[in-house]
């Protein structure tokens, strides 16, 4: 799990705008237009299609606060936009969440969700190719990692010794 873990470090610090597949550009256009007239926005996907590493490259660029769970949310003062990932679809936990980080002071809120939310907020779908899943395994090989699947259905089979991290 060590080798897991070191592998995901070395993702995120190597994030960045030209590592965006075109189906991630897409959807990070999406959210970036939908943040300047809207507060709320879902980005969703299924598991590995790269949701997080959206939300990592917002932080990265100083665009936004990332919190991996509801837990981990926290002022950060001069940034007004947080993206809050790995959370339910249900319309409680959402507007749980909406709440925590409008006591924060944060104006704006990118929800990352497996499925869409149940609430009236912009949805944003992020979907994988066989193309996006060809230039994320280049862009690992570029920084010495070795994808684990020559056949990855999701980029987590390009990254984890195991079949199904969410079975």
């Amino acid at each position: 799990m060590n080798c897991y873990v070191d592998v995901l470090n070395r993702i995120r610090q190597n994030a960045n705008l030209n590592w965006l597949t075109p189906a991630q550009q897409g959807a990070y256009q999406l959210v970036r237009e939908q943040l300047k007239f809207l507060d709320e926005v879902n980005l969703w996907g299924y598991h590995g299609v790269g949701k997080t590493f959206l939300g990592w490259i917002l932080w990265k660029q100083g665009l936004a606060v990332y919190a991996p769970r509801l837990q981990n949310v926290k002022l950060v003062p001069l940034i007004r936009t947080i993206v809050v990932d790995n959370l339910g679809w249900r319309r409680a936990e959402v507007r749980e969440v909406l709440y925590c980080c409008r006591g924060m002071g944060y104006n704006k809120v990118l929800l990352i969700t497996t499925d869409p939310v149940q609430d009236q907020i912009t949805t944003v779908q992020l979907t994988l190719s066989a193309e996006d899943i060809k230039q994320a395994a280049a862009n690992l090989r570029g920084i010495g990692i070795v994808p684990y699947s020559d056949t990855p259905h999701n980029l987590w089979e390009l990254v984890s010794p195991l079949k199904d991290l969410n079975g």
